[in-house]
């Protein structure tokens, strides 16, 4: 099936209320095995890539690889880019066939998150491209920036008034809020999803609702949180963490084993292990 768009996918899982799973997978085996499990579980996904993540290939390839796969599979998935703080990285995505994007203004003031984001709307609504905004600030890990913010203060939480004037004056169609998550590893910090912060964000804005960080978040929050409103959750930690702890097991049972093909084969079943998990997080199994 040729790649479909964000847009489109976003209104079914309105429609079925569920999430999209967005994966960061800037690497062609990551896309296959995600796709090979979307498959099996019959679960829409997002296919994404931020910026920093382009260095082993670049948006173009990236892109080409990824709708070269769409002829191996049924299940409809899209391609998003994630993260962006330029005007010049959302033109580039744009020109490669990307059907969204994310422009991240957060680390602005309220002002300059709205000024930097309604040119991104603008521009991307020409090319029928959905936007993703971004208002509170998730902390953590994001990319090589690390960012601490007090779990005890609503000061980087998204608040319900300001989500509904940024919406209001940018026009996004997607809206990643700060309601508890973090990006990265969550370091023995317990996650604590404000529910009641989500429901009272969609009420205010009508729009589909993004979370930030849902690696290490329990799956029952997630659940929540999806039946609360959201209908996008980024993942990427997870990803990692599965690939890099396979590969360290298995070169220490077979030090001798040079042939990629086949330690990437036998160590697939733990990467798709964990994508499934994140279906499973994001109620998205069975709703292609």
């Amino acid at each position: 099936m040729p790649l479909v768009s964000t847009k489109y996918l976003i209104e079914l899982a309105e429609k079925k209320e569920f999430a999209l799973p967005a994966f960061n997978s800037p690497h062609l085996e990551f896309m296959t095995w995600i796709l090979e499990e979307a498959e099996k579980l019959n679960s829409p996904v997002i296919i994404q890539f931020a910026p920093v993540e382009y260095y082993f290939l670049d948006i173009a390839a990236l892109s080409d690889a990824l709708h070269a796969l769409s002829r191996k599979f049924s299940v409809p998935f899209s391609l998003h880019l994630d993260h962006s703080h330029e005007i010049k990285e959302v033109m580039d995505a744009i020109l490669n066939h990307f059907s969204s994007v994310m422009i991240d203004g957060s680390r602005h003031s309220i002002e300059k998150n709205i000024e930097i984001t309604k040119k991104v709307v603008e521009i991307s609504h020409l090319a029928e491209v959905i936007v993703e905004g971004e208002i509170g600030r998730v902390g953590g890990l994001e990319g090589d920036e690390q960012w601490e913010v007090d779990p005890e203060s609503d000061d980087f939480f998204t608040l319900p008034e300001e989500a509904a004037f940024f919406a209001n004056k940018t026009g996004v169609d997607l809206l990643a809020v700060a309601v508890g998550t973090r990006h990265g590893l969550y370091n023995g910090m317990v996650p604590r999803l404000q529910f009641d912060r989500i429901r009272e964000i969609k009420k205010q804005t009508h729009l589909p609702l993004v979370i930030h960080g849902g690696s290490g978040t329990p799956v029952d929050q997630l659940q929540q949180a999806v039946r609360a409103g959201v209908r996008k959750i980024n993942f990427s930690t997870t990803l990692r963490v599965a690939f890099l702890k396979s590969i360290r097991e298995y070169t220490d049972h077979h030090p001798d084993e040079l042939f990629l093909p086949k330690i990437f084969r036998d160590i697939s079943p733990s990467l798709k292990a964990a994508a499934r998990e994140c279906m499973e997080s994001s109620l998205s199994v069975g709703k292609a």
